[in-house]
């Protein structure tokens, strides 16, 4: 088994100014383009959001008419979506300028810019999770109207 070793915010940004070859602006522009990252999945699993809650406005009462497992399923589901979208929201896609971050070193720069960056993806970790059960729990809702439906009828 391989075990990893997680570099600590300081090890990372050292490691990210070398890289740089010790070009502060360069090393900056390497957690811009990671955080650029981040909003960029967070939008991708808004849009899949906003797709899941228009089809609902289209498909739910047919769903929900199915049964009353049906109708639970996909109420949890709508709002467990929602909820993914919120955390994204408010998590990931807050808007704060990194170069509001920028402290007396660069190294300190770096440290609090990867922090920021750890946060985000933590936020889209969560949210990431809450959309993945969320749409399950739709997927289950219609898995159910599809079962209830008569052949040839």
């Amino acid at each position: 088994m391989v075990e990893l070793h997680v570099p600590t915010p300081l090890q990372e940004a050292t490691r990210i100014l070398a890289l740089a070859e010790g070009n502060g602006y360069r090393a900056f522009e390497v957690i811009e383009r990671q955080l650029s990252v981040l909003v960029l999945r967070t939008q991708v699993m808004l849009s899949l959001s906003g797709i899941v809650i228009t089809v609902t406005g289209f498909s739910g009462r047919a769903i929900a008419q199915t049964s009353d497992l049906a109708r639970i399923s996909i109420s949890a589901g709508i709002l467990v979506v929602l909820a993914a979208a919120v955390v994204a929201i408010t998590g990931v896609l807050r808007l704060h300028w990194l170069t509001q971050e920028l402290g007396p070193d660069l190294l300190s720069t770096l440290v609090r810019g990867l922090a920021i960056r750890d946060a985000k993806s933590r936020s889209l970790r969560r949210s990431l999770l809450l959309f993945t059960v969320g749409v399950s729990l739709y997927c289950f809702a219609i898995a159910q109207l599809l079962l209830a439906a008569r052949p040839g009828a």
